[in-house]
């Protein structure tokens, strides 16, 4: 279920968005088991006058390129898993070639489990008793 906004400056070819979504998914798959038929990303690019960030952070330093990935998911993982997600993910992106290590800015929040609704107005997740 997890649910990944990924926002970004406007301008990345079409072949590198693809190359962001593989990497992301890939990390999901391996660290939080999910199937990888169970895809839900969606691209929010921005012009630079809506995409404002600092230049370094925290001894980060962010270029044009910089992602800022949101992922929500159901309650229930350690923050082991998260942890191994987290790095994950920053890995995969620079393997792909799309980003520098810097670059890669990921917000996780988690969600209960009546708090989602695949479709018909369920909540698919939820124990029936709940």
């Amino acid at each position: 279920m997890p649910l990944v906004k990924i926002n970004l400056l406007e301008g990345r070819s079409t072949s590198e968005k693809y190359a962001i979504a593989a990497a992301v998914q890939a990390a999901l798959v391996t660290n939080l088991g999910v199937p990888d038929a169970d895809r839900y990303q969606i691209f929010n690019e921005f012009p630079a006058d809506n995409f404002r960030h600092t230049d370094s952070y925290l001894g980060l330093n962010y270029t044009e390129q910089l992602l800022i990935i949101e992922i929500t998911f159901l309650v229930g993982r350690t923050d082991e898993i998260k942890k191994a997600l987290l790095a994950d993910i920053n890995r995969n992106l620079v393997a792909a070639g799309v980003v520098s290590s810097d670059d890669v800015f990921v917000t996780i929040t988690e969600i209960g489990l009546a708090n989602i609704s695949f479709g018909g107005g369920l909540a698919q997740r939820a124990p029936a008793d709940a």
